[in-house]
């Protein structure tokens, strides 16, 4: 998942959303001419064109990855409309897309060319599927977010331990609106990002995931059941994190503030400016912890709190590289650096927050919890995020605008279980749409 933050690739001052607005993707490709990085194209032909997602500090991180790539490249930052390059037919589309949602990528695997069998690694088969023997998305990067940063300090001064249960963390909250020395210093439990409605569904589909897994492998099916969404199971879940957000004090600044915060901005309120002890967020976000010097020592990391006595698994995130058709040389040849152990290095020592897909990267250069949640990732069951597999259903107007709508409902008075029996039906309604 890209961080929603204004970037621009070579210095022009173009932003996100100005690119956006300029329309396709031949209207991207002409607005990036000016500020594109470009490198001799001796031997392989054209520049080869890459699509991506990231903004911002992610893409300056790419940007350090691509340096070391002998040949000529443009970069073409596409935002949320990154879907739209792969089945793009005009003179700018992409020849390589960083595709952070598999479920789109299953959808558009006929724009797709089959991937040469010396990139692929045994290692990949848990991450990507194949179709009649051919693989066509090559894992590069992972992202753990079952995942809740906690300042670490804070809670062994106070004697506070991270939680295994919901009701642990229920009880955890608590503790910390009620304790006056936390209290009046403006500390609350949670910091919120609403503005960002993709960190509500991380929230949303961690709850599903490790309190419910078998609905959430149904509502992960090609084809499932518009009236799941109805189920008991989500309705709890929803309410579980109702439930959560609800209580006075539990959110920083309150709900109305959290409805207009965005992900960085979560992550700075308890990390930066200190009014929260907690954030849910993905690893990645020790990339923005890292941007304001927050020591090592005081950000640590707790795993999602399961149902009692389970283990269920972690939900994760992914950005797999695909070669759109008609594939040209050059883009095979990027893809075969990009498939190299050592290629993301600059990303992993300079900035933080990735996971390598490739199991021969060298993890020296991780930091302490990085690299330990890169083990849980590779060791335990994992599950890919539940929007990024549901297409529109789980995107910005899908999931997270209900999941917005009931935390707006929260703020102005609505109980917990009404506001979940509502977005439950909300959910019902935009599948049905969906067909």
């Amino acid at each position: 998942m890209a961080e929603p933050q204004a970037a621009c690739v070579r210095g022009t001052g173009l932003s996100r959303r100005a690119l956006l607005r300029a329309g396709g993707l031949g209207s991207a490709a002409m607005a990036l001419s000016g500020c594109s990085v470009l490198a001799s194209t001796a031997g392989v032909g054209d520049n080869v064109r890459v699509g991506v997602a990231w903004s911002a500090a992610e893409l300056e991180a790419f940007r350090a990855v691509l340096a070391g790539y002998r040949y000529g490249y443009e970069l073409v930052p596409l935002g949320d409309d990154i879907a739209s390059a792969l089945g793009a037919r005009t003179a700018g589309r992409p020849d390589v897309v960083a595709m952070p949602q598999p479920g789109t990528v299953s959808a558009s695997i006929d724009d797709l060319a089959p991937l040469p069998d010396d990139v692929w690694q045994p290692a990949y088969d848990g991450i990507a599927g194949a179709r009649d023997g051919r693989h066509f998305a090559l894992p590069f990067k992972l992202a753990h977010s079952s995942v809740v940063w906690y300042r670490k300090r804070l809670f062994d001064e106070h004697d506070l331990r991270p939680p295994q249960t919901w009701s642990d963390w229920m009880e955890l909250n608590q503790r910390i609106i009620d304790d006056p020395a936390l209290s009046d210093a403006g500390i609350a439990p949670l910091a919120l990002g609403c503005a960002d409605s993709w960190l509500l569904a991380v929230s949303f589909e961690n709850v599903l995931l490790r309190h419910f897994p078998a609905t959430y492998d149904k509502l992960s099916e090609p084809s499932y059941d518009p009236d799941l969404w109805r189920r008991g199971d989500v309705e709890e879940a929803l309410r579980m994190l109702a439930g959560m957000w609800v209580v006075p004090g539990a959110v920083s600044g309150g709900l109305d503030r959290a409805l207009v915060l965005q992900y960085p901005d979560a992550v700075q309120e308890a990390f930066l400016y200190r009014r929260a002890a907690m954030v849910v967020a993905p690893d990645y976000a020790e990339s923005v912890i890292r941007r304001f010097g927050a020591p090592e020592g005081e950000v640590d990391t707790f795993t999602f709190p399961a149902r009692e006595g389970t283990s269920p698994p972690l939900a994760v995130a992914g950005d797999l590289l695909v070669v759109v058709k008609p594939a040209r040389e050059s883009a095979w040849d990027l893809l075969r650096y990009l498939a190299k152990p050592q290629a993301p290095m600059p990303w992993i020592r300079d900035t933080g927050g990735f996971i390598a897909a490739n199991p021969e990267t060298d993890d020296r250069y991780y930091s302490t919890t990085e690299r330990r949640l890169a083990r849980e990732v590779r060791e335990q069951p994992i599950r890919f995020r539940l929007a990024d597999q549901l297409g529109p259903v789980g995107g910005r107007d899908g999931l997270g605008r209900v999941l917005q709508q009931l935390v707006r409902a929260l703020a102005d008075g609505t109980p917990p279980a009404t506001a979940a029996r509502e977005a439950a039906r909300k959910m019902v309604t935009i599948a049905e749409d969906a067909g």
